[in-house]
């Protein structure tokens, strides 16, 4: 089955040549474009990733947001022409799982989809390493019979963790692939999800499961009797 894509996307030459372009790579695209559209119809709608504008004619999509989070636990991509930086850090501080910037070009576009399906799991219903596993479908990783429940966030990190496994994420490339940005060196916000999700593994207490500090390349999830650096 496809990979279902909502499209919020009031320029409809626009949303056509998006949908187009989509479509013929394997994804099945629906379009609204307004949010009276949207809210009209969204029960209807089981989205595996959302492209949302964020100029919209009857409101934007930094308002929409807490909405589409309410209801769907999917992606969420803003596609906008507005570049300021400022917009862009509302965005992704608001929880967006990335921010694109109009124009674009589509072999771009599919790409970053694509990656924001990966990170979140979507169509890999779940993954293990040793004693772990990661279930995305179910939003919880077990492991040793224990269960610890995961949001959004939580999943993408440790999706993140499992395909790097067992070679450290290094804030780069945190920052990249969850915080959509380059690192400068002094934003801490990739550590402080990294010291969340550590925070919420200790508080279960399962013996031998941790994410870790590598002095020099970043952390490393921590596996049950499983050899580490």
């Amino acid at each position: 089955m496809n990979h279902q894509v909502l499209l919020i996307e009031d320029d409809k030459e626009l949303a056509n040549l998006i949908s187009r372009f989509l479509s013929q790579n394997g994804l099945d695209v629906t379009t609204v474009n307004t949010i009276a559209q949207f809210k009209t119809g969204y029960s209807q709608f089981h989205p595996d990733i959302i492209l949302c504008d964020v100029m919209l004619p009857d409101g934007n999509g930094f308002e929409l947001f807490p909405m589409l989070k309410k209801n769907f636990s999917c992606p969420v991509l803003f596609l906008t022409a507005l570049d300021s930086d400022r917009s862009q850090i509302k965005g992704l501080n608001l929880g967006a799982n990335d921010y694109l910037i109009k124009p674009i070009r589509p072999e771009v576009l599919l790409a970053r989809v694509n990656n924001s399906l990966r990170l979140s799991g979507k169509g890999e219903a779940s993954k293990a390493i040793g004693p772990v596993k990661l279930d995305t479908a179910h939003r919880t990783l077990i492991c040793h019979n224990q269960q610890i429940n995961l949001n959004d966030d939580e999943i993408r990190l440790f999706t993140l963790f499992f395909q790097n496994y067992p070679t450290p994420l290094s804030r780069e490339t945190l920052f990249k692939e969850i915080i959509g940005r380059e690192y400068d060196g002094l934003d801490r916000a990739a550590d402080l999800k990294i010291s969340r999700l550590r925070r919420k593994i200790r508080d279960h207490g399962i013996e031998g499961l941790d994410i870790i500090s590598i002095r020099g390349e970043g952390y490393l999830l921590q596996i049950p009797n499983e050899p580490h650096a």
